[in-house]
């Protein structure tokens, strides 16, 4: 694993924010390894964490004049990969949550680009909100972190049972409001499906 100096990474940030390639690649061969391997953890997928490396780079170039030269590049790599996990695992629970009421059948691809998907993603969030503290903390963790219910039990320190309890309440949860405005995420939806 590559480690650089403060200073020479100020002097490869303050390049990258001229427009610099040369650093710009410099950078990414010191951090895509490291950020490679924090992202298939999280994401459980080598392909899809593949996909976000490219994003998280990708947003670094277009916004390079934006880089504060003073902070840890590494932390704000990290949070912008975390972020982009974190939207790409609820769109992925979105997915699965919307083909289970709508129909195995029905192939589509729900989050799109679009006002429709933002909506669609909107009651989702709604229906996340109605949940505990506790349920969306646990379901949060396990369904959209990736973490195990050991791991859970460790980090809030409660039960595996009540882990167990906590995912299932929150699934019936979900469900149960999903279905009840599943007329709504349809009409929402709809200009996806007809593209199929």
């Amino acid at each position: 694993m590559k480690s650089i100096p403060i200073t020479a990474e100020k002097e490869l940030l303050t390049r990258l924010k001229s427009g610099d390639k040369t650093a710009f690649k410099q950078l990414y061969q010191i951090y895509s390894g490291r950020l490679a391997s924090k992202l298939i953890y999280l994401l459980k997928s080598e392909d899809l964490a593949q996909d976000i490396l490219q994003d998280v780079f990708l947003k670094i170039w277009i916004n390079r004049e934006m880089i504060d030269t003073e902070l840890s590049f590494g932390a704000f790599l990290y949070k912008i990969a975390t972020n982009l996990s974190k939207n790409a695992i609820r769109k992925n629970v979105y997915d699965q949550l919307m083909r289970h009421e709508v129909g195995q059948e029905a192939v589509y691809h729900p989050m799109e680009e679009g006002d429709d998907a933002e909506q669609a993603k909107t009651i989702l969030d709604q229906a996340m909100n109605q949940l505990t503290d506790r349920q969306r903390e646990v379901y949060t963790l396990h369904k959209l972190e990736g973490l195990s219910y050991q791991e859970i039990s460790e980090k809030l320190n409660i039960s595996l049972s009540a882990i167990n309890h906590h995912i299932q309440k929150a699934n019936k949860h979900l469900k149960t409001v999903l279905k009840s405005r599943s007329f709504e995420l349809f009409i929402l939806l709809l200009p996806s499906l007809l593209k199929k």
